[in-house]
């Protein structure tokens, strides 16, 4: 074994013994991650109220109006969702009053036909991975709803994700659902982190949806302290946390759209580095470092699985940047140069339309900065777009991309 083999050996033992002996500051990591339904959810009353009431009408086999929930992402809205219907499913057991029930993270789901293979999974029909249209396998899960007889409630969390790549239809068929089937009752929950969702839809569907809305408002840097020290209790030992520690998480999430997970996250990974050093407590200089952990590579991920045409998006906005361009830039002109770039790896530009809900996509991942300035009747409206992100994840996202990769290096530099 060489000088090298014997150096790398003693840098792992120094982390697995770390690892095995030394000090253990988590007592339940799990209540930090997004997914971990609290038993109680601070500053979120009246939305809590407000969705339980809503749901009522629903077990009394009543129709009723959907409901549309809106907010900044860690801003509660899928954690309270979750948490009234697990609270009622646990109420009506026993009891004469029931319902189906069925969950989808459009984003998670990608297309429409596993939006519909979701819903029908959660209500005991089976539809083949692949091979049924999507027209066949909506009319599928509507006969097995007929042949339920029971209310059917449905969430579409990150409905906005869904309506921006594939359109409206599905949404549009989901709430025809009470009106050309009298055997279903049926309530969409749509949660979307857009308040413009709206704008979105056809006409059409904006009439079949017949919603009602909830807002939910950016918490606070206080209220996030005090939601961190919550969870605190439950994820960490007695005092491995500094106070400080805690003010400054809650302070940059609180200045940053006032996104409760985010905050977690921040003390989630400063946990985590406190351990890998070896530490046995949370200080400001760990909350920094989790800091310039976190942003960098959730933007590197989230670009990595974008598809081609919206890296080709993000590559023609980059080089226009870099090329000396203002500091925003219209949506108009981008589009002209993505077609350009487009042509350059023998592929078609996608339509203006498809470019623009492409544009939307990136802007609500907090990639791009979209913004639409209403110029009154003769300058009309007005999209101009700039980077929400460092240029230097930009550029490294993209070069590592295997097919427009080379390409683009060679424009960067």
């Amino acid at each position: 074994m060489n000088s090298d083999d014997n150096n790398y050996s003693d840098i792992i033992d120094e982390i697995f013994d770390r690892a095995i002996y030394g000090p253990k500051i988590f007592k339940n990591k799990l209540v930090l991650f997004h997914d971990y339904i609290p038993k109680r959810l601070l500053f979120r009353e009246e939305q809590i109220s407000k969705l339980a009431r809503h749901l009522t009408t629903l077990i009394k086999h009543q129709r009723t109006s959907n409901l549309f929930i809106y907010g900044k992402p860690g801003t509660g809205k899928t954690a309270v969702t979750r948490y009234v219907i697990n609270r009622l499913l646990e109420k009506i057991k026993g009891t004469d009053f029931k319902f189906i029930f069925s969950y989808v993270n459009c984003r998670l789901a990608g297309t429409e036909y596993r939006v519909i293979k979701y819903m029908a999974d959660s209500i005991g029909l089976k539809l083949p991975f692949t091979g049924l249209s999507t027209e066949e396998a909506f009319n599928r899960l509507k006969n097995h709803l007929v042949n339920l007889k029971k209310p059917f409630l449905v969430v579409l969390d990150e409905v906005d994700a869904l309506i921006i790549r594939y359109g409206d239809n599905l949404l549009y068929s989901l709430t025809r659902l009470n009106y050309d089937e009298s055997d279903i009752i049926a309530m969409i929950i749509g949660i979307s982190n857009d308040l413009r969702f709206k704008e979105m839809l056809d006409p059409r569907v904006l009439s079949s949806l017949s919603e009602e809305e909830i807002i939910f408002k950016p918490y606070t840097a206080t209220e996030l302290e005090q939601i961190l020290w919550d969870r605190i209790q439950l994820a960490f030992f007695d005092n491995t946390v500094d106070q400080g520690a805690v003010k400054l998480a809650a302070a940059i999430s609180g200045s940053e759209n006032g996104d409760a997970r985010k905050a977690l996250d921040l003390i989630r990974v400063a946990g985590e580095i406190v351990e890998a050093q070896g530490g046995n407590k949370i200080t400001t200089d760990h909350i920094k470092m989790a800091y310039n952990s976190i942003d960098r590579e959730r933007t590197l991920e989230v670009i990595r699985t974008l598809p081609l045409h919206s890296k080709l998006i993000i590559g023609a906005l980059y080089l226009m940047t870099i090329g000396g361009q203002n500091n925003r830039i219209k949506s108009s002109v981008l589009y002209q140069k993505y077609s350009l770039l487009t042509g350059e790896i023998g592929e078609s530009p996608l339509s203006s339309r498809r470019f623009y809900s492409l544009l939307t996509e990136l802007s609500l991942l907090g990639i791009v900065n979209r913004r639409i300035d209403n110029y009154g009747r003769r300058g009309g409206r007005v999209t101009t777009v700039k980077f929400d992100v460092p240029l230097t994840l930009i550029k490294k996202s993209l070069v590592e991309d295997p097919i427009i990769g080379d390409l683009l290096i060679n424009k960067f530099d």
